[in-house]
């Protein structure tokens, strides 16, 4: 009942805030300076990635709550066409200093100062099939433009977590040259039930496909869900190590979820000494926790536990 009443009030504020979004967007123009761009040089975005359900949202919230990072909340990502706008807005209204939650609702955060995907802002810029709308160079620009805006406001690197953008990781080093990729790596059995749980209770339809469309597989209805799975983490892995191939592997850091959670802060100094060592300069106050839960084992039915375990062994 409650995901039905959610699915209801999210649907109700879409609609009110879709026309909105449209008819302000001129306004967010305004506020575009090509004297921004300066900021990128320095402040260079930052793009968690990673197959869905493979721990990236809770890595963002760690990063976002301990790091000195500029980040979209909720608030922002629901004004995606004008989120410099929204940004300051937010920062002149809001008084909101609560630190940030470690929960999530199938990668959603809670409060309005929670981390967002803000998933409808890159959709604006890429298609369904993860390819730029427009590849023109004034479109390429004209994003740039919004997040070196971005940029000026937080004064300090952006950093954005969308499991969609492991699709897009090329063209987003190309538009974003000194850009850096955090990969989170974590076991496959584990992501594929989980994926096969956000599926069912979302939708309450093992065959439903839901997050990155990573292979043409995922929306075949004559694919049975657990190869569509499979299929989906292969794909976005897949992807991720091709572009290791072609942008180097100086472009990446790699978290393994499990260590993560097992040893928090060790991971947490990797990656800020990494991150430095990459040109990214973020402060960090240091508090990290010791430890998180590691949810893993089997989460699903023997029979469902099985069809995917068996058809990962076939995709090794």
């Amino acid at each position: 009942m409650q995901l039905l009443q959610r699915s209801f009030s999210t649907k109700v504020k879409n609609k009110l805030l879709s026309p909105l979004n449209f008819f302000l967007n001129p306004l967010e123009n305004l506020w575009l300076n090509v004297n921004d761009l300066d900021y990128l040089n320095f402040s260079s975005p930052v793009f968690i990635i990673g197959p869905p359900r493979s721990g990236t949202t809770v890595l963002y919230q760690l990063l976002c709550k301990y790091f000195n990072f500029g980040y979209t909340n909720n608030f922002v990502a629901d004004w995606y066409n004008i989120p410099i706008i929204a940004t300051r807005l937010y920062n002149i209204f809001s008084s909101q200093n609560s630190p940030i939650e470690l929960t999530s609702n199938f990668g959603k955060s809670s409060n309005l100062y929670g981390p967002n995907e803000f998933g409808k802002f890159w959709y604006r810029w890429f298609s369904n099939t993860h390819e730029l709308i427009d590849n023109h160079l004034l479109t390429e620009n004209k994003l740039r433009l919004e997040i070196s805006g971005l940029t000026k406001i937080h004064q300090k690197p952006m950093l954005f977590k969308n499991v969609i953008n492991s699709m897009r990781i090329n063209a987003l080093s190309q538009i974003f040259d000194n850009s850096i990729f955090i990969v989170s790596n974590r076991d496959k059995l584990d992501i594929a039930q989980s994926i096969l749980n956000a599926r069912i209770a979302l939708y309450n339809n093992k065959n439903h496909s839901w997050s990155v469309i990573a292979s043409a597989s995922q929306t075949d209805p004559d694919i049975p869900y657990y190869k569509q799975i499979v299929s989906q983490i292969k794909g976005v892995t897949s992807n991720i190590n091709l572009a290791r191939k072609a942008i180097g592997e100086n472009k990446f850091i790699f978290v393994d979820y499990k260590e993560l959670c097992n040893d928090t802060t060790q991971v947490l100094k990797s990656i800020h000494s990494q991150l430095n060592t990459k040109g990214i300069r973020v402060e960090t106050n240091n508090n990290y926790p010791n430890k998180l839960n590691y949810s893993t084992g089997k989460k699903v039915s023997d029979a469902d536990y099985n069809l995917l375990k068996d058809e990962l062994e076939k995709n090794e």
